[in-house]
């Protein structure tokens, strides 16, 4: 996709007028649409989530996209991927878990040919202030890769915003991660990303996102990614339940 199909359809996301109002929800379910170029090659991708809360997610008074998060709510997911050209597919499972402040979460990624396992531990250690130390072993890496991030949701004014920062270590390579995302309101965010590695030969990564609660259950998000030769595209709408 070109960049201008990006605008146009970020300008989308922003096409309905209105605003929803808070519906408490246990289950997530989502479609996505993936398209990606590098160099002369392209692929697409579609994708299928869905995430189940053991406790009802309460949305008063939070930003949508960030509620469960606020509300520290224990869940499981599952999300199945598949490319069409590559014909590369692969499943994920999740799980997060609250006790008060303290926080674990897993995901299990199976694909064709390989297997990877991440697992986080975290504090909140104010609200809206998660702190977590991880690992990420997959199959085809010799060492396992460590990490530490944060994650901060913070109102601002008479809005949120979402800020967040991991750096990952593996045999001496660095990934410095950044994002941020602010909330015109409960329903609408937009945010920018940038991925910075000390890998001799790696360029930045870039992107940016938005999303948008057209009705109080249901959403519509974009993602783009550049990097170098690489441009990534993802549309995903969910409903909620």
């Amino acid at each position: 996709m070109k960049k201008t199909s990006l605008t146009l359809a970020v300008a989308s996301v922003f096409a309905f007028a209105g605003t929803a109002n808070a519906q408490d929800y246990q289950a997530e379910a989502g479609f996505s649409y993936i398209d990606v170029e590098v160099g002369e090659y392209s692929d697409s991708a579609m994708a299928l989530d869905f995430t189940y809360y053991l406790d009802k997610v309460s949305t008063a008074d939070k930003p949508l996209a960030e509620a469960a998060f606020l509300g520290r709510n224990s869940n499981v997911g599952l999300t199945y991927l598949t490319f069409d050209d590559a014909d590369v597919d692969s499943t994920t499972f999740s799980g997060e878990y609250w006790h008060q402040d303290l926080y674990v979460s897993a995901d299990y990624v199976t694909a064709d040919d390989a297997d990877a396992l991440a697992v986080n531990l975290g504090y909140m250690i104010k609200d809206g202030l998660l702190g977590y130390v991880g690992m990420i072993d997959e199959d085809e890496i010799e060492d396992n890769t460590l990490l530490v991030g944060a994650k901060y949701v913070a109102s601002m004014g008479a809005n949120y915003v979402n800020l967040e920062g991991e750096l990952q270590t593996n045999d001496g390579n660095n990934v410095i991660s950044l994002a941020g995302d602010y909330f015109l309101n409960n329903e609408t965010s937009i945010g920018v990303r940038v991925a910075e590695s000390d890998v001799e030969g790696a360029e930045t990564t870039y992107g940016v996102g938005a999303s948008y609660f057209f009705v109080p259950n249901a959403s519509a998000g974009i993602e783009y990614t550049t990097q170098d030769e690489l441009d990534m595209i993802a549309l995903r709408v969910a409903a909620r339940f």
